[in-house]
């Protein structure tokens, strides 16, 4: 059984072209050698039904379409997240910042995790909530029932110009609605791409709406450019915001330096005498879901079905170009043509085994990230108990471009003084640190494992790295079969193109 996760998507309008569509959530991707080979191994695959056809600009009418009886899912069915109100989780834990990201495919979550250390480093404490799992009418009590608070958005603007599927709650909440957001102190830091007509539309018009109901704006907005460094706007936005902070909350702006050693988020468990069912394999949220499947499927209950044909359409010639059918025979699926089927990538197992080797970790050990926080909404970074060769394989992107914190939490780990040296200075604010993180990271596209290979004396602990990862994510593309021809088979046509690390 390959791992394909079905449930699909009616998009408000056209589009020509799959990457179009994620690179305005300010994570664009490109088909690479890699994903063919995850087609040939494990390979999941995400369609899901899209409510919201929007009546105007602000206003969403779910619709209800495929499978009969299939519910828009409002709960996490998965066991390593939990959800209840964020005000009383902010005050058990005695937190003053609330972070609400709007994320599609990872990168907003990536930046609230980031700005949530950043909260520690200051000595103030954060939670980082998806709106999807919150009743968001609680942003009216927030000035009330938490002294000095602080609301941070991230939130990436999706398609032409929507928000994310987990913020559409809140923006029916926003267009819908009056609240009384007077006196909320807030600050918005927004992705995007500029070569969309609508470049962050979602940000700005949170932004502007909570100013208008009342809402305190204590930074300019940020805007992360996809189509640029999305990476380079947010730190630039970052320093400038935590300045900002600095003197509206009294804070000490040597705080940072004083207190750069920051607690995990996870800690690292090794359950013991645990049988094969009860331990992920790969399974995206429910456990057994590989051997057990029980409609309706939808984003939390996917459908798992085999990939029936893979072949190249090009018979000569440099270019290749794959043909891929998956089998929905069983599912009772119903889709369109132009809709979109996400793909759930496995990693490369010679990757994967490298940094077993580099490491010297037996990468079939079953392990638990289980998070510090007993009140946050998410208890574990991706399905657990599992292996760690499972957790790279499956649910850790080890292929992306290393990000500048990662390279921050390296330098603990690192013994050689002249790499010590390299990464101080790729981490630092200087321009020529930053003009050697573009060169020697972006402009050679490494990867954590190419970093590791240079830096030999780099030896972090892999439970550390299976933390600071990004969530290997799902890749959109556009469904080329008609239901009328191929009501079983769900049809992909897709281009391959290289990336050299």
């Amino acid at each position: 059984m390959i791992n394909l996760i079905l449930d699909y998507i009616k998009l408000k309008k056209k589009m020509t072209e799959t990457e179009e569509a994620i690179a305005e959530s300010g994570d664009a991707f490109m088909l690479g050698s890699l994903d063919i080979l995850v087609l040939l191994s494990f390979v999941g695959f995400l369609l899901y039904w899209f409510f919201g056809k929007r009546s105007d600009d602000n206003q969403y009418k779910p619709e209800i379409t495929g499978l009969a009886g299939l519910k828009q899912v409002s709960t996490v069915t998965a066991s390593f997240t939990d959800s209840s109100g964020f005000i009383s989780k902010m005050k058990k834990g005695g937190k003053t910042v609330a972070i609400f990201y709007g994320s599609q495919t990872g990168t907003g979550e990536e930046f609230s995790q980031r700005l949530s250390k950043d909260c520690q480093r200051y000595g103030l404490k954060a939670g980082v909530f998806d709106p999807e799992e919150c009743e968001m009418e609680e942003l009216c009590e927030i000035k009330d029932e938490i002294e000095d608070h602080l609301v941070i958005f991230v939130l990436a603007t999706y398609g032409e110009g929507d928000p994310t599927d987990n913020a559409i709650p809140f923006s029916e909440w926003l267009a819908n609605n009056e609240p009384n957001l007077e006196g909320v102190k807030y600050a918005v830091f927004a992705l995007g791409n500029k070569t969309y007509e609508h470049y962050q539309a979602f940000g700005r018009l949170v932004d502007k709406k909570v100013e208008e109901l009342g809402g305190i704006r204590i930074h300019e907005i940020g805007e992360g450019d996809d189509d640029g460094n999305i990476e380079d706007d947010f730190v630039s936005w970052r320093e400038t915001f935590w300045d900002t902070v600095c003197e509206k909350y009294h804070l000490n702006k040597d705080k940072r330096k004083l207190s750069c050693s920051v607690s995990r988020d996870y800690t690292l468990k090794k359950p013991e005498n645990l049988s094969d069912d009860q331990i992920y394999q790969g399974e995206i949220t429910k456990l057994g879901s590989y051997t057990k499947q029980r409609p309706p499927y939808d984003a939390k209950n996917p459908y798992m079905a085999n990939v029936a044909v893979n072949r190249e359409l090009h018979k000569a010639g440099g270019r290749s170009c794959m043909h891929i059918e998956i089998d929905i025979a069983d599912s009772g699926i119903k889709y369109s043509a132009g809709d979109h089927v996400g793909i759930y990538p496995t990693n490369d197992p010679e990757l994967v085994e490298k940094i077993g080797k580099l490491l010297n970790i037996d990468l079939d050990e079953v392990i638990s990230l289980d998070n510090v926080d007993p009140d946050a909404s998410k208890k574990h970074p991706f399905p657990c108990p599992c292996s760690y060769r499972t957790a790279l394989l499956h649910y850790v992107d080890i292929t992306s471009t290393v990000k500048t914190h990662v390279l921050a939490e390296l330098v603990a780990h690192t013994k050689d003084p002249e790499e010590l040296a390299k990464l101080d200075l790729m981490t630092s604010s200087s321009a020529d640190g930053k003009k050697m993180y573009d060169e020697w990271v972006v402009g050679n596209n490494r990867h954590i494992v190419a970093v590791m290979e240079d830096l030999k004396s780099c030896k972090p602990p892999l439970d550390l790295l299976l933390e600071l990862m990004p969530r290997l994510q799902c890749r959109y593309y556009s469904i080329s079969s008609s239901s009328t021809m191929h009501r079983d088979r769900i049809h992909v046509t897709a281009v391959v193109v290289d990336w050299i690390s």
